[in-house]
């Protein structure tokens, strides 16, 4: 098929074009398909992983509730290894802490506390985790470490009583009632009135020696 001076001369234009870049946008186009693949390859990734660890969370929460101290580690173990990345497994920890402390075995639920904090990668948990250590710490009499962990924290504004109550229960055991009683007075003045650790909170105050 013959064509014109103009026709051909946009089809030599063409051919020079390509010729300079089609290498380059062949290269692009590839990276952006593999790149779209990659991408949808690892939301199919974690999709699968939540859902296999959210099968395993399941069967930790039957294990904690029937209070079977070895399937429940086992279970936190295998959620951490293969699942660390998912919410399962800081709510695991928790879980494993929790039956490790009914135990009395206060070593593993403070590993527990300590992982979710460390290394759970769940910023979301630490409050939460640091209150739970402190317990753990406030039962065993540490109570250095018990302040050390919450004078760490960066609780929330929803998550400040719970920090403030363990601070001022540690307080009063180290036998500084002063600091306690300011601590639970100032929740009673700052906590969502329907927060239901006011009542408790109330509860400890009037338990407490008069101000002198």
């Amino acid at each position: 098929m013959a064509y014109d001076l103009q026709e051909q001369e946009s089809i030599d234009q063409m051919k020079a074009w390509w010729d300079r870049w089609g290498t380059p946008v062949t290269a692009a186009v590839c990276v952006v398909c593999l790149g779209f693949a990659g991408w949808n390859g690892w939301n199919w990734y974690k999709r699968n992983q939540a859902a296999e660890a959210s099968v395993a969370y399941v069967q930790l929460q039957n294990a904690v509730f029937h209070k079977d101290v070895k399937n429940v580690a086992s279970l936190t173990s295998g959620l951490i290894e293969n699942y660390g990345g998912t919410v399962y497994a800081p709510l695991a920890a928790f879980g494993a802490a929790q039956t490790a402390l009914e135990a009395g075995n206060f070593a593993e639920a403070a590993a527990m506390l300590n992982w979710v904090i460390d290394k759970s990668g769940h910023p979301e948990y630490d409050t939460v985790a640091r209150v739970r250590l402190a317990g753990v710490y406030f039962d065993e009499g540490k109570l250095d470490d018990a302040l050390k962990v919450l004078e760490a924290a960066k609780p929330t504004d929803a998550e400040r009583s719970l920090v403030n109550d363990r601070l001022a229960d540690v307080w009063r055991a180290k036998g500084d009632v002063a600091k306690a009683r300011a601590l639970w007075e100032e929740l009673l003045k700052t906590a969502d009135p329907n927060d239901p650790i006011l009542r408790i909170v109330e509860y400890k105050l009037g338990a407490l020696p008069p101000a002198a």
